[in-house]
């Protein structure tokens, strides 16, 4: 009856396995004779939110029976521990609030196992990801804070690390797959419970889809019209909209079983190609962001300036792309091009129909303002305090290499460093936000 745990993994990416946890009183109960016995703490949630069980020393197991005595235990075999913050939106929620914790089960070789999915709050059961996490864990999903009933844990596995979407790691790639192949894995399983068939071969003749994406201007929108048009007699080619067109997460898998060249701009959608084919192609169409007209993120908000905006140029989930390395990904040039243009984004699909039949080779699944990050990092004097600075103020690469005032934090980053590397890598400074020109608000 006394429990145990075991770690596997280093401080920033620490997963625990529990042996017998109890949850009484709302509060998860690790029970031991050691009186020396210190639990490591781990996240429940990307970089932060710690948690471990509270410690009860007994002196012999008769002793736990005794004060045991009239609880009615519920007991569960296999459970995993992790908050899922933005579960609203389906992207967050299966790679910031449901991957992670997959990633610490694989660790421990319960990739495969039925699993009860402890979270803090997932109230909206009518949201999209509600169904597939369900399907997905197979053991059901608890929310601690609401459980009322005793229960023993006989198997408990917590510690997200410091892994998913938002996190800025050094080398700006999705933690799992090349570690413990866990993006591999998590798709297997996802399009297993859904009775989908998986990694189907490249076909012949291609099939192609660009998804629907809020950030697409009306003249944008014509341009898909035309490029779809374009191509309409050499691939299998449309335009869709996962919202209005698919009911279920389901529907939607089923609609990319097959896809060998995924086309969307940033977002949830370009959270998808995880569930790609091997050997499939992504193109990252990009999009451009105005920093101070944006009032639904004001952690980007410059306030001050001696401008009326800032343009950025933008990819976002490259992390996701470069982590699901066995589809290539492709960039639309929004440095060159501010808009979607119609013979450039011809160029690139046809570039995207020479990988997809392997006549070309994709050598990196980052831009170059990814790979200029990457870099920096390697050569800083402090590349975790760089890492956990850029993921606590939840800033993608571009806003770090065109020198957002916030980004660019003096105290953490050396902005000499990073425009060297950028001038060693050709980069196109047209877009730099010159921090001396701007006073950024808290």
């Amino acid at each position: 009856m006394f429990s145990s745990f075991i770690t596997i993994g280093t401080l920033d990416n620490l997963s625990v396995k529990y042996d017998n946890l109890y949850f009484i009183d709302k509060t998860f109960y690790y029970f031991t004779n050691d009186p020396s016995t210190r639990l490591p703490y781990v996240n429940k949630f990307t970089n932060n939110y710690l948690w471990a069980p509270v410690v009860r020393y007994f002196s012999t197991e008769h002793d736990i029976t005794n004060y045991l005595e009239g609880y009615k235990f519920k007991k569960v075999e296999l459970a995993a521990l992790s908050d899922n913050l933005w579960y609203g939106n389906m992207g967050h929620a299966l790679w910031d609030g449901f991957y992670p914790i997959y990633v610490s089960l694989t660790k421990f070789g319960y990739a495969a196992r039925s699993f009860t999915y402890l979270t803090s709050d997932f109230t909206n059961t009518k949201t999209l990801a509600y169904e597939p996490i369900i399907k997905f864990c197979k053991g059901g999903l608890m929310e601690y804070p609401k459980l009322d009933e005793p229960i023993h844990f006989k198997e408990l596995v917590a510690g997200t690390g410091i892994v998913g979407n938002r996190v800025m790691t050094s080398d700006y790639t999705l933690f799992g797959e090349k570690e413990y192949k866990a993006l591999t894995l998590f798709k297997n399983r996802m399009m297993d419970v859904y009775g989908i068939k998986i990694d189907l071969p490249i076909n012949s003749r291609l099939k192609a889809i660009i998804i629907r994406n809020k950030r697409y201007t009306t003249y944008e929108l014509e341009v898909i019209k035309e490029v779809v048009e374009h191509f309409k007699d050499e691939l299998h080619i449309k335009f869709i909209d996962w919202y209005h067109d698919y009911k279920t997460f389901g529907e939607q898998l089923l609609e990319l079983q097959d896809v060998d060249i995924h086309i969307t701009g940033p977002g949830t959608g370009m959270m998808y190609i995880p569930f790609l084919k091997k050997g499939g192609v992504n193109v990252n169409l990009g999009y451009i962001e105005h920093i101070q007209t944006n009032t639904s993120r004001p952690n980007l908000f410059i306030s001050n300036t001696t401008v009326p905006d800032f343009l950025v140029p933008g990819y976002m989930e490259q992390a996701v792309c470069a982590g699901a390395n066995y589809v290539s990904t492709l960039y639309y040039d929004r440095y060159e091009y501010n808009n979607l243009e119609f013979e450039p984004l011809v160029n690139l699909i046809k570039e995207a129909i020479l990988v997809a039949n392997k006549t070309k080779v994709v050598e990196s699944n980052h831009f170059v303002d990814a790979k200029i990050y990457i870099e920096y990092c390697k050569r800083c004097s402090n590349p975790e305090e760089v890492v956990s600075y850029l993921t606590g103020i939840a800033f993608f690469i571009e806003l770090f290499v065109n020198e957002h005032p916030i980004a660019i934090n003096p105290e953490v980053i050396d902005i000499q460093l990073l425009r060297t590397i950028k001038r060693q890598f050709n980069f196109n400074n047209k877009y730099q936000i010159i921090p001396s020109t701007t006073k950024c608000s808290k």
